[in-house]
């Protein structure tokens, strides 16, 4: 499993922006671990910049190799793809709350259908599932906890890639893409010019679109009848299901080579309770553990403190346009613009030079080593030792890979800031928690919750529980289920 191609044009300034925005979003730990790529996501940021640092020189510098073909840089691939998802996201959510900037260029699809609201037998179906699935999940944790063998993790290869329901599922994702054809020539040149709001309001998405456009029949190396420069949308588009989509097409889809299905299936996948209540991915979430302590241990050994910052400099060198650092790093980013410039290398023109400019950061980075102990934004007299103990990488992952505390299944509790009305639906206490007497599947803080609970509608199911909760091959297939 590793990376067809490099990236160049368009699509590489895309990937490049994604790369460089990591810088920020892992200082501030901030939308830096995407629950879906369970390896990245548990490893220290000092790690996780390394590895996106490592990807980024493997994808965008020509006379770099491609990135290794290793389950940690496989792993970092993926994030880096969910990192844009989320920044996506997170970009058309903050226009729709300011309203005023863009408005007029937006461009929603009217034919969508807006999700059903749950009646109340259906959320109190759900309720019930997920208290067996938690029920079930904690149970086999247990086992595992004492030592349980559960197998090594293997997915079998599919004769067949993919199934009616896959098929069919492809389709409509396709259907929802192209139908209706292209957004002509004609249309996008009659688009209004923006100003410099309207251009950082729409900025992931003019750059996805750009990177889409790229992928013509002549400049894809993976030869289909889909090119995406043919989506029935462009960057005004409102609708991230759709840049989901596209996105996953060109830089997945046409763009990863997936070796065995066991290391696809390690790589991608969140893990939660689901996981823990279906014994056949128990073997993956032991695979998980075994994968994220060996890199910790591993790279916790190799870390120089004196170094802290390299790998985002080493970032901000390859991806950046921009001329900004923190206080501790701006002789060093000085330093390197200077060069880039007695180079004639254009630092702030995106898109190009990815290779000159990391041959100028080796060349450069031993010489402009003053500042490299702080992260890449401290501020001026930022105590250091309180740095470094925040950056420290630890040796090891979590005990209990994406299992969550369990807690109270009572309502909510009135506090003092509330006026006697509960804050939350749900009791969040988590400590010595006790199982209903009757079902075991519950678990409540005291004899309030438990009672108001009952009100509330554990009488209707209590029994159902009691009777479900030991059929595990029922709760796995729950777990299954989306």
């Amino acid at each position: 499993m590793a990376p067809r191609r490099k990236l160049t044009g368009a699509q590489a300034e895309l990937f490049a922006a994604v790369c460089h925005h990591y810088i920020n979003e892992a200082e501030s730990d901030c939308n830096d671990t995407p629950e879906s790529v369970p390896i990245f996501s548990h490893l220290s940021r000092a790690q996780r910049l390394k590895l996106v640092a490592d990807v980024a020189i493997g994808m965008l510098c020509e006379d770099e190799s491609l990135p290794p073909d290793t389950v940690q840089h496989n792993s970092t691939f993926m994030a880096i793809i969910q990192i844009l998802f989320t920044a996506l996201e997170i970009e058309v959510d903050i226009q729709d709350d300011q309203g005023d900037v863009g408005e007029d260029l937006l461009n929603y699809d009217e034919t969508d259908e807006i999700g059903r609201k749950r009646t109340e037998e259906e959320m109190e179906d759900l309720k019930v599932k997920n208290a067996l699935i938690e029920h079930r999940a904690e149970k086999n944790l247990n086992k595992i906890k004492k030592g349980k063998d559960v197998g090594e993790f293997h997915v079998e290869e599919k004769e067949t890639p993919h199934g009616v329901e896959d098929m069919l599922s492809a389709a409509n994702q396709l259907n929802r893409i192209y139908k209706g054809g292209a957004v002509s020539k004609r249309e996008r040149d009659s688009i209004r010019p923006l100003n410099d709001d309207e251009k950082y309001a729409f900025r992931w998405r003019r750059l996805c679109d750009a990177a889409l456009q790229q992928d013509t029949p002549n400049n894809s190396t993976f030869r289909d009848a889909f090119p995406l420069c043919n989506v029935n949308f462009d960057w005004r588009c409102a609708k991230c299901d759709k840049w989901y989509m596209a996105l996953n097409l060109l830089l997945d889809t046409k763009l990863m080579d997936y070796g065995s299905a066991t290391d696809k299936a390690l790589i991608t996948g969140e893990v939660s309770y689901k996981s823990y209540a279906d014994p056949s991915q128990l073997p993956r979430v032991k695979s998980l553990e075994r994968n994220i302590n060996l890199l910790m241990k591993v790279y916790a050994s190799s870390w120089d403190p004196k170094l802290l910052a390299i790998d985002q400099r080493r970032i901000y060198a390859i991806c950046s346009n921009e001329l900004y650092a923190g206080h501790y790093h701006r002789k060093w980013v000085v330093g390197f613009h200077e060069v880039c410039v007695a180079r004639g290398i254009n630092f702030q023109e995106p898109g190009k030079n990815y290779q000159a400019r990391l041959d100028i950061f080796r060349d450069t980075k031993d010489d402009l080593i003053d500042g490299c102990e702080y992260a890449f934004g401290c501020y001026e007299d930022e105590d250091l030792e309180r740095v470094h103990r925040n950056w420290r990488p630890k040796e090891e992952g979590p005990k209990e890979l994406g299992f969550e505390q369990r807690t109270c299944s009572g309502p909510g509790k009135p506090d003092r800031f509330s006026n006697g009305v509960p804050s939350f639906r749900f009791c969040w206490e988590t400590e010595n928690l006790q199982s209903c007497s009757r079902c075991k599947a519950v678990l409540y803080c005291g004899r309030e919750c438990q009672v108001a609970d009952w009100k509330r509608g554990h009488k209707n199911v209590c029994a159902r529980l009691a009777k479900e909760r030991k059929d595990k091959e029922k709760i796995s297939q729950m777990a299954k289920e989306d």
